[in-house]
């Protein structure tokens, strides 16, 4: 016959298989000790992050350059001052990015070679229709209502926006030799596919200031094309770029641009000081005698600096000045 088990040994087994579940409950739902508790962290799976906050802040920075640059060159080509800064560099989906883009848009495309892909330069409708109006002999001013633009204007347009991207090269140079080239401009956001809905674009959005004026520029990357070059987007290629001197191209370019521009030129004959009531007295034919001696040079401004000396004359039929002298760093007269 089976022995039969007292109520203190069944007790005693009751108890036992107790602590073994806790014992198994307790291993299972906390880490062994000494290791960390593993996060859990939100994921979107239709916005992947696919650069961290430092790449997205190098990549603003590396814009920097090119923002400059764009300034410069809509400053010569406008022939008023322009200033450009960059605002941000985000993040966001291709899908979410057309959705916000204007009707009518002017979007203008370009490859990146040696990069696989293209690139997006949006220019806002009323900031380009102040810059036709400027390049077509108005004031720059902004159009009353937005509208297509004319088979003579879409050419102009086409020029600002080739002239933009030259600048892009002289900021990338460092990270990837890329060589901006046109392939056209959409003026309807459905036709500017260049990537899937849900492919993720970085956007370098720019600020743009003129004659009391503020307009946006964007320049929009799909990921793919940059993907290449991800791991130099670190601060410290930045840091050591920062620190490289220019290279001869960029001396080169940097020279090209100061050569273009205009500065006054101005010859003083003479000063003179009279009072008040001798200027209410003069009359056709009256002399004021300067305080300059015939055959004394005359100082030569270059801006509102003296920079040369010279003597008058003439060239042939015109008047002239001949230069005797070249002075250093003189203050402004």
């Amino acid at each position: 016959m089976a022995e039969v088990l007292s109520q203190e040994e069944i007790n005693a087994l009751l108890a036992a298989m107790s602590d073994d579940e806790a014992e198994v409950a307790s291993s299972t739902s906390s880490p062994v000790s000494g290791e960390s508790k593993e996060r859990v962290r939100p994921y979107d799976f239709s916005r992947p992050n696919k650069l961290s906050k430092e790449q997205l802040r190098v990549l603003q920075a590396m814009h920097e350059p090119f923002a400059r640059g764009l300034g410069l060159t809509l400053s010569a080509y406008l022939r008023m001052m322009v200033e450009a800064e960059v605002v941000a560099a985000v993040l966001m989906t291709y899908e979410e990015y057309t959705r916000r883009l204007p009707s009518p848009a002017i979007v203008s495309i370009f490859a990146l070679p040696p990069l696989d892909g293209n690139a997006i330069l949006e220019i806002y409708p009323d900031f380009a229709f102040a810059l036709l109006d400027r390049l077509l002999g108005g004031f720059g001013s902004r159009p009353t209502r937005l509208r297509e633009l004319t088979d003579i204007e879409q050419p102009v347009i086409r020029r600002v926006a080739e002239r933009t991207m030259a600048n892009l090269a002289e900021a990338w140079q460092h990270v990837a030799p890329i060589e901006p080239q046109y392939v056209r401009t959409e003026y309807h956001p459905p036709f500017t596919q260049l990537a899937a809905a849900k492919d993720m674009l970085v956007v370098i959005r720019l600020e743009i200031k003129l004659k009391g004026m503020t307009g946006r520029v964007n320049l929009g990357i799909p990921f793919h094309v940059i993907e290449p070059i991800v791991p130099k987007l670190s601060a410290r290629e930045l840091f050591v770029q920062d620190k490289q001197a220019l290279s001869r191209t960029q001396s080169e370019a940097l020279r090209a641009k100061l050569a273009q521009m205009e500065v006054p030129v101005t010859v003083i004959l003479g000063r003179a000081h009279v009072s008040m009531k001798e200027l209410l007295e003069l009359r056709a034919g009256d002399y004021i005698p300067l305080d300059t001696v015939a055959t004394d040079p005359l100082p030569i401004l270059v801006g509102n600096l003296q920079k040369l000396s010279g003597r008058p004359g003439r060239a042939g039929k015109r008047l002239a000045v001949e230069v005797v002298a070249i002075h250093g760093h003189e203050e402004a007269m």
